[in-house]
Parts: C-alpha cells; structure tokens; sequence
C-alpha cells in the first residue's frame, strides 16, 4: 500500500470515528428517553481509500411498536370505564354504610313495618317518613351522581378531541420534516422518534393503525377506518354540552365529517379512551339511571292512593315529582324521575306535614276526604299500613332500557342493580388490568430490543477511542514516513 493510499484510508477512519462517536454520545444522552431508539452509522468500504459514512440508522420493531400502539388504546378505554363506574359505585357506597338505594328501600319496609306494630305512635310514623324522605333524597343523589359522570365524560370527550387535533398538528410538522430530511439525505432518526412518541400519544385518545409510504412518510387511520392523517390531517369535532340531558345519549365525536361514535356512526371507533367515555356516558350510565328512574317509578306507583269512594283517579301520594299529575305508566320508563322523586310535603314533619297521615291517607290532599282510608280516624288503624307494605313486595314490570329483569320485586331489583354495577366494575377492571400489563410488558420488549444499553454504548466509546488512537498514530508513522523520504531527497 501507498503511503497515499494508508494516508487516505487512516484520514478516513479518523472521521468515521467521529461520526460514530458523535452517535454515541447521542444514545447514552437519550438513554432515559421514552421512545428514543438506538442509532448507529452505517460504514462502507471504498476500495483504495478506506472507510465512509452511509448513513445512520435507527434500531426498530415494527411489530412490537404496534402492539404498544393496540394495547395502550385498549387499556384506555378500560381506564376511562372504570374511572366512571367508580365515581356511580359511590351511589352504593360501603355496603355496611346501609347508603345504597337497595338498603334504603330495605330501610322502608322495616320502617313501615315497625309502624304497622304500633300505628298509635307518632314516633313510628315520622321514622317512617324519615326513611322514606332518606331514600328519595339517596335517589335524587345517585341520579346527580349519574349526571356529574356524564358530564364529566362529556368533558374528557372534549379534551380527548382537542389532543387529537394538537397532535395530529405535531405530527404534521415532523412528518414533514423527515419526508423533506429523507428526500435530502440527512439524518431524520431522531424526527422518527419524536413521530412515534405522537403516534403512542394519540393512540391513547383512539386505536389508530398506521400505513408507510415512500421517502418514510406515514398516513394514519383510526381503527374502524376513518382517514386521520393523510398529507394533511383530518379535523376531529365534538360538540360538549354543559349539561347532558337524562335519558339521552351525548353528542357523537366526527372526523372530516364522518361520526365515529354515537347510534349513527357509520364508521365507530373500537378503542382508545374516547371510546371508554362515551360507553361511560351513553351506555353504562344510562342504564344505571334508568334502573334508579325504575326505583323511582315503582316507589311511586306503589304508594299511590286510590279514590275510596269511586271514579277518581289513582294520584302520588308518600312519594311524587315535581309536575306529578298521575301515576307513572306500568313498566314504561320515565327518564329523570330519580333525580326529580321527593317525599309529599303534606306528610313530612319537617315541612310542615303530618306524619299519621302515611296511616290515614289523603296525603296528597288532606283536604279531599275522597281519598282518607281510616274514616274513622281510629289510632289503631292498621289496613293502609299493611296495604302498603303488601305494595312494596309485590311483584312489577319494569323496562328493559334498564338492562335488568323485566319484572320482580322492587327490593330484589335493586339489589340485582347493586350486582350489576359491582359486575360491570369488576368486569372493566379485569380487562384494564389485562390490557395494562399486556401494554407494560410490550413496551419493555420494545425498549430492550431498540432502547440504548449504557453499558454496550460505554463499551463501544472505548472501542472508538482505540481505532481514533490508531488511525491518529497511523498518521503520525506515514508523516515520519514522508519527512524521511522528503529529507533523502
């Protein structure tokens, strides 16, 4: 070989190991970086003059990335479902606090029959009454409990669709700069990090799957679909309302146009956390509030007084609603009557009522004598207490809206509304757990295979450090070389 030529060749390593060193030194700097990769340069031979730079590459798990992608969409919406149920789980509360709407009516019954043991006492009657004002009230706060967790769903849908537009931006500016990086020739490795971290970010908010074209661009999709990202992204719309109506599901969430969730969706989501808020918001919190409206509902039709006389109606009597006029329809479902049931004032001591009158009748009108059942004002009178009592266990048709048994007793159905939301908890737990670890250990994976390894890049940087000390003293033997030459002449 020519001095030339060994010139050449060490002046070539010395650069070589620049680059490389500079790439070291990159990865052990980013070494804690969520989604940072592990970069290495590319070297090629060139016969006659040594070593050069190709480029430099990133170490990468297509496979593994998409399943971080899938998973971390799948656990959450498990995370927002359970969110949610625990927020109406408060409506249950300790089961030993005796504070869910199916110990309260339990309350009721055993209120109405100590009452029944001694319908001389006032004592008894006005316990009565104060259970029976404790489960409209422990109603009316399950109900608001509902509302708050719709529309705290309504709000995170919100702030779901407002991240998916600044990401879907983000992603536009680095997608951008590694086409144009790519069609140039630089180093884009790092613009493909930051795109994965937006793309693990937004698959949180939905499932997305991602399609690569050339010069490293990315179009995105969501996992029903819809376009999301493509040369330019899509807007995603949502119209949050301050107060979601009972019985009524929320607005649905669109992209460029097409509505993705909601009854209408041509395209529906399957994944992601705005899937879990609006499964929250439009199915699991309706069905509980329509199971508390059915409470409600039956709570009423069965202390409902009858005209003793004849030929009047059937009217609210220990319980009724604001706008009552009549008895709610036999298992037809009347949306946002648990919010609104409330003990008749006419026999509630503490507004002014009169307690006894649970006993006599002519609750809702103490006045209309057509509707009195002890017409002899007798204090031992004992008929519309046990009537009562025979009411509350009797059996009733509820709706199905509520996606419980069609018909039973009230007390049986609102402890089968308990188990059904401790299932459902239970049930949206179990699958978060799943999906979490399953997102955990994919993760680890994907690090271990293309995260950076301090002691390897340590390890590397000493290697370095030798070939730069020997290309470095190659170059000092052919400069002696030549100044002995030179000097001959």
């Amino acid at each position: 070989m020519s001095l030339s030529a060994s010139l050449s060749t060490a002046s070539s390593s010395l650069f070589v190991s620049g680059d490389q060193t500079s790439v070291v030194s990159r990865n052990i700097a980013n070494a804690d970086k969520a989604y940072y990769t592990r970069k290495s340069v590319e070297v090629v031979t060139i016969p006659g003059s040594g070593v050069r730079t190709s480029g430099i590459t990133r170490a990468e798990q297509p496979v593994l990335f998409r399943q971080i992608l899938s998973s971390t969409s799948a656990a959450a919406t498990h995370s927002a479902i359970v969110d949610s149920l625990d927020l109406l789980n408060a409506t249950v509360n300790d089961v030993e606090l005796d504070a869910s709407p199916a110990a309260l009516i339990n309350k009721l019954l055993n209120s109405l029959q100590s009452y029944s043991a001694q319908p001389q006492s006032k004592l008894a009657a006005e316990a009565a009454v104060r259970d029976a004002r404790n489960l409209a009230d422990g109603l009316n706060g399950a109900a608001a409990t509902v509302q708050q967790v719709r529309n705290d769903a309504d709000t995170g849908i919100q702030a779901s669709v407002d991240r998916m537009n600044t990401l879907l931006a983000q992603f536009q500016t680095v997608n951008d700069q590694i086409v144009k990086g790519t069609v140039s020739g630089s180093d884009v490795t790092d613009f493909q990090d930051q795109r994965d971290q937006i793309l693990a970010s937004l698959s949180n908010e939905l499932g997305i799957r991602t399609v690569p074209r050339e010069n490293n661009d990315m179009a995105i999709y969501s996992d029903s679909g819809v376009t999301l990202f493509d040369r330019s992204p899509r807007s995603v719309t949502f119209a949050r309302t301050s107060n979601v109506s009972p019985g009524l599901p929320g607005n649905a969430v669109f992209i460029d146009g097409v509505p993705v969730t909601g009854a209408n969706a041509t395209m529906p989501l399957q994944s992601g956390r705005i899937v879990g808020l609006v499964q929250a918001r439009d199915d699991l919190s309706l069905s509980y509030e329509a199971q508390l409206d059915e409470m409600a509902r039956v709570l009423v039709t069965a202390f409902a007084e009858s005209d003793q006389v004849g030929g009047g109606p059937d009217v609210p009597g220990l319980f009724t609603y604001a706008g009552a006029t009549g008895i709610p329809a036999d298992g037809v479902l009347v949306s946002g009557l648990a919010k609104a049931i409330r003990v008749n004032a006419n026999v509630d001591p503490d507004q002014g009522g009169t307690a006894t009158l649970l006993r006599d009748g002519a609750i809702s009108d103490p006045l209309d004598t057509n509707y009195v059942y002890n017409t002899n004002g007798s204090a031992s009178y004992t008929d519309r207490i046990d009537q009562l009592i025979e009411k509350m266990s009797a059996d009733y048709t509820f709706d199905g809206a509520a996606k419980l048994a069609t018909g039973g007793k009230l007390a049986d159905y609102s402890s089968t509304s308990v188990a059904w939301l401790q299932e459902a908890r239970k049930v949206s737990d179990d699958a978060y757990q799943y999906q979490n670890t399953l997102n955990q250990r994919s993760f680890e994976s994907y690090s271990k295979l293309t995260g950076v390894n301090l002691d390897e890049e340590l390890s590397l940087m000493l290697e370095l450090e030798r070939s730069f000390q020997t290309s470095s003293k190659l170059i000092s033997v052919v400069d002696e070389m030549y100044r002995a030459l030179i000097g001959a002449i």
